[in-house]
C-alpha cells in the first residue's frame, strides 16, 4: 500500500543500525512508509505498550495497541517495497559498473 505524501519524497537511507528509518526531503528521521506525526505516535505507542506482561487477545486490545498495529503493518509494508526498490536499484547499478 503506497503512502500518500502531500509531495514526492527523496528518501536517503540512515546508517547501519536505523534499516527502519530514512531521512524525509526535509531531513526528518522517519520510519519507512510513515509521515513525521506518525513515526512519533508510533515511538510513543510503542514504549507505552511495550510495559504490558500478557498478551492481549485480538477481542481485548486496546485503541492503543491498534493503532500501533495499524502503524506497524503500514510500515512493514512499505519495507518491503522499499527493499525490493532498493535491491533492483543496486543489481541495475552493479550491472552498469
Amino acid at each position: 500500500m503506497p503512502c500518500s505524501f502531500s509531495r514526492p519524497i527523496e528518501y536517503v537511507r540512515m546508517g547501519s543500525g536505523d534499516d527502519n528509518y530514512i531521512l524525509d526531503s526535509d531531513g526528518n528521521r522517519i520510519l519507512i512508509g510513515l509521515t513525521v506525526a506518525e513515526t512519533q505516535e508510533f515511538e510513543r505507542l510503542d514504549e507505552l505498550i511495550s510495559d504490558l506482561s500478557t498478551a492481549p487477545t485480538d477481542d481485548s486490545r486496546s485503541i492503543n495497541e491498534r493503532r500501533w498495529l495499524v502503524l506497524y503493518d503500514r510500515h512493514e509494508a512499505e519495507v518491503q517495497e522499499y527493499s525490493s526498490n532498493e535491491n533492483a536499484r543496486m543489481l541495475k547499478a552493479s550491472r552498469t559498473e
